[in-house]
């Protein structure tokens, strides 16, 4: 019997034994299956997460580029405006210093040639005083029209033809022979400009 009690205990034992393999079998595979499914799920996380990070760097990048191009595009354009000045204060300062009395004169002389009407010019209060004779006479007489001479005191340098009683002005003022001869020269500087920023 007591052989009997024996081997019932080692049946009971190596029941419970192989029951308790058989769970922590299933235990261990239930956990490697959640272990599997948890480092899937973290790995198509990670996966995704660096997908968007990709994504946003390159974004990011495209607007970097952007935003240097854009500022390389406003350097350029200031710096082509600050020439563009600086060349038009050059001409202003050029034309102020060229508009000589004798200068006044020859245009003056060579306008005659063009009008065929009684016309007005018009001074600085200075020339007016210095060419009035000028133009009473010699331009008078090469004009073969009536003259007069008026001031004005907003012209600095140069001479204002008019026309059919006021009605019709043209300007021979330095402010704007500058402008005219500046409007000549911005293509060129934009052309500078161009070169320069398409060299590497």
């Amino acid at each position: 019997m007591a052989e009997d009690l024996q081997t019932l205990i080692d049946r009971i034992q190596k029941e419970a034994v192989d029951k308790a393999e058989v769970q922590s079998s299933a235990i261990i595979a239930k956990a490697k299956e959640e272990a599997a499914s948890i480092i899937k799920n973290a790995e198509a996380e990670a996966a995704a997460k660096l997908e968007k990070a990709d994504k946003d760097a390159e974004v990011y990048t495209e607007r970097s580029e952007r935003a240097l191009e854009q500022a390389a595009r406003d350097v350029l354009i200031s710096v082509g405006r600050r020439f563009e000045k600086i060349v038009s204060d050059i001409v202003a300062l050029q034309v102020e210093k060229n508009l000589s009395e004798a200068t006044v004169k020859e245009m003056l002389l060579a306008l005659a040639k063009n009008y065929n009407s009684d016309l007005a010019v018009v001074f600085s209060d200075a020339d007016k005083a210095k060419l009035t004779s000028f133009v009473t006479g010699e331009f008078a007489k090469e004009l073969g029209k009536g003259v007069k001479v008026e001031s004005d005191s907003g012209i600095k340098f140069g001479f204002r033809v008019k026309v059919e009683n006021g009605k019709i002005s043209h300007e021979f003022t330095a402010p704007e022979i500058a402008s005219a001869l500046s409007s000549m020269v911005r293509p060129q500087i934009a052309k500078v400009v161009s070169s320069a920023a398409q060299e590497k």
